[in-house]
């Protein structure tokens, strides 16, 4: 019994010895609880939100890129309508007066007349794709002068997040920061009226 009783106190002391010599970690505080507002959001947080496609439907320089594209499409169909009209009078011609051509006239107007059609079958492929490319290159300052503005007013605001408001379900309209961007940009309440200007 006494073999037990001292092999008990040498464990005892080994573990009180192991104790002393293992680093101490320091104790982890608890995380602090996160502070929220009304609908949960950290309290630090605000939310606002904007219509875009409003925005540029105020913005004079989307007008203009408005007019802009309608004048470049107007080109693009002129210039299919032209080479479409000198197709069909090269075709007709070729039709009333091919019997009297000499055979290397008629394969030289069959010729011309499948390179006309080449381009229009061109023009009609390209015809979405140079539109969208047009519409990049004049929209792309307007979109970058949005983009900075919108920043620039949350910023000075206080907004930590700004949605689009097409995205949103349901939004609270004293999170509207249009009327703060149109002021900023010196924009009007409603754009204006196009069928006016000449």
């Amino acid at each position: 019994m006494a073999f037990f009783r001292s092999c008990t106190i040498l464990t005892a002391a080994a573990l009180a010895l192991l104790a002393a010599c293992t680093p101490q970690q320091p104790a982890t505080p608890a995380p602090a609880p996160v502070v929220t507002d009304s609908t949960g959001a950290p309290a630090g947080d605000k939310f606002g939100y904007v219509n875009s496609l409003e925005l540029l439907t105020l913005m004079p320089a989307a007008q203009e890129a408005d007019r802009k594209l309608q004048q470049y499409a107007k080109g693009k169909e002129n210039s299919f309508q032209s080479l479409a009209t000198k197709y069909q009078s090269q075709l007709e011609l070729l039709q009333r007066e091919g019997e009297f051509m000499l055979k290397s006239e008629q394969e030289k107007k069959v010729t011309e007349l499948q390179g006309m059609e080449q381009q229009l079958q061109q023009l009609q492929a390209n015809a979405q794709t140079d539109f969208q490319q047009e519409k990049d290159r004049l929209y792309a300052p307007i979109f970058a002068e949005a983009d900075s503005i919108i920043k620039l007013v949350a910023k000075e605001n206080g907004y930590t997040f700004v949605f689009d408001a097409p995205a949103l379900l349901y939004a609270d309209t004293t999170r509207n920061l249009l009327p703060l961007i149109k002021v900023k940009m010196g924009l009007p309440d409603k754009p204006a009226d196009a069928s006016k200007k000449k």
